[in-house]
């Protein structure tokens, strides 16, 4: 077969990096019973070079496996079916796949001499596996369940006054849980039990107001053991979730078949670019991109040791929170920020005297109005800004000239971020920054561009944030070793 695989195939490009790959510390297994298994290095030669040939089904790879001559060449004619497969990347692959993706990119850097200071990073939304219509969202959950404290408030007012005499006390609170109300629940049970009350069901039964008050309790602590999983699964960042595919949150996607802007359950990917490789991937839950920023550069460093110089992001993920990591970390303010073309390009707002950065201080360094008063300070926000009022607004002999003169005009003031963007105004505008934002559309934007087209990556197959991670590394390695295929096609070219 060696003789059917021409010299510039794909597939030999794909082995000889292959072989340069110490594989043997990702397959280790723990002892196994019954029959031995294909050959690991095989199986993993085989499924990452159908991500390279975009081959991603699980009997897509097994029908390769039996009719591509290069598979029979690169796998020693190892014919394995789907569920081989799928054990193999279930059992050894998936908690491997990290490492496999990052050592092959380091070796993909000593080859093509990559430039890892300079890291484009951007962030796409890709559909979950779950049902459109199947959702949970916070808001619903929350509304509901205070009705449903309210309706236990008159249980248990009930209950109280029937069990007075007893001295037991059946205290109304603001908000239940559902341990408190399971004791209730199983305290009722109890008193059934002890006063021979035997429950009954059905038509042309009647119960007694112990049973009815036990029937509702217990109906009431299932309703609340719902509502309180419910929102542990949502926790407090996010507002919703899928119920066929819990980890994945209800966001707005650019491909809205039904044109009605109509929400479905997804994740975000947000990826890292450098010189065309894509060098770093992150599945988050977030629906925007700014709070995505951190962590994945924190995971960037676990991976590779240091931190990009240059991080270079669009302005959904420039902000005060962000731009002092950056700065916090040695690296490079190459983000832009919501305003950045207004404070640019417009030359009114960037004069206008009433913008709060165009503001003076006298010399004891009080804020001071453009018609020259005073501003009193009136407390920091935890975001860092400082929020100054006039209080004389009124009385001002220059109301008539000011625009704000109809009320006590207040100000937010953050020299910190100010200086921040100052800073990331000067990066961006000069020679550098210019090619570095270039770069940063063509390059990021290109590589989802290839990812959703070429590889039909629009949907994942799996559920999950573990599976779906999994999932996206293995498509990008793929890409990415396509991608060094085409350039050593390029250099002998």
């Amino acid at each position: 077969m060696d003789v059917l695989i021409p010299f510039d195939s794909e597939v030999r490009t794909f082995d000889t990096l292959f072989r340069q790959l110490d594989v043997r510390k990702y397959l280790v297994s723990g002892k196994e019973k019954g029959r031995l298994r294909y050959n690991p290095t095989s199986m993993l030669e085989l499924v990452l070079f159908c991500q390279m040939e975009k081959i991603h089904s699980l009997r897509d790879m097994a029908k390769a496996a039996q009719n591509d001559v290069r598979m029979m060449w690169l796998t020693n004619e190892l014919k394995p079916s789907h569920q081989a497969i799928k054990r193999f990347m279930d059992d050894i692959l998936s908690c491997q796949i990290e490492e496999i993706f990052h050592d092959l990119m380091v070796l993909i850097i000593q080859k093509e001499n990559i430039n890892t200071d300079i890291l484009h990073i951007d962030g796409t939304k890709i559909e979950a596996n779950a049902n459109k219509y199947r959702f949970v969202w916070k808001k619903a959950v929350e509304k509901n369940k205070a009705k449903l404290d309210r309706k236990i408030d008159v249980l248990m007012t009930g209950l109280g006054e029937r069990y007075a005499s007893e001295g037991l006390l059946f205290p109304v609170k603001d908000t239940y849980d559902a341990g408190f109300l399971s004791k209730v629940t199983d305290f009722l049970g109890m008193e059934m039990k002890a006063q021979d009350v035997t429950p009954v069901y059905g038509k042309g039964t009647r119960k007694t107001a112990l049973q009815r008050a036990y029937d509702e309790m217990k109906s009431y602590t299932l309703k609340m053991m719902e509502y309180e999983h419910a929102l542990s699964v949502m926790g407090s960042d996010r507002n919703s979730y899928a119920k066929t595919d819990p980890d994945a949150t209800y966001m707005r996607m650019k491909d809205d078949h039904m044109r009605n802007g109509q929400l479905k359950a997804g994740y975000n990917i947000q990826i890292g670019v450098s010189d065309e490789y894509i060098m770093h991937v992150g599945v988050f839950q977030n629906r925007t991109d700014y709070m995505t920023m951190i962590p994945f550069l924190e995971s960037y460093k676990e991976a590779y040791g240091v931190y990009p110089r240059w991080p270079v992001a669009d302005a959904g993920y420039g902000g005060f929170l962000n731009y002092r990591f950056i700065k916090n970390n040695g690296m490079e303010l190459c983000q832009k920020y919501g305003m950045y073309h207004k404070d640019t390009h417009d030359k009114k707002h960037m004069l206008d005297p009433y913008r709060a950065e165009n503001f003076k201080k006298d010399n004891k360094g009080n804020v001071l109005c453009p018609k020259g008063r005073k501003m009193v300070y009136l407390h920091t926000k935890k975001s860092g800004q400082k929020v100054y009022q006039s209080p004389s607004c009124l009385r001002c002999p220059f109301a008539k000239d000011c625009k704000k003169g109809k009320r006590n005009r207040r100000i937010e003031i953050n020299e910190e971020l100010w200086e921040y963007q100052k800073e990331a105004r000067e990066i961006l505008g000069s020679e550098l920054g210019i090619e570095l934002r270039i770069q940063r559309s063509v390059q990021v934007e290109g590589a989802f561009g290839v990812l959703k087209e070429d590889f039909g990556f629009r949907r994942f197959r799996r559920r999950g944030i573990e599976n779906v991670k999994f999932e996206i590394m293995l498509v990008i390695i793929g890409y990415n070793l396509a991608k060094f295929h085409h350039r050593q096609e390029r250099i002998v070219s």
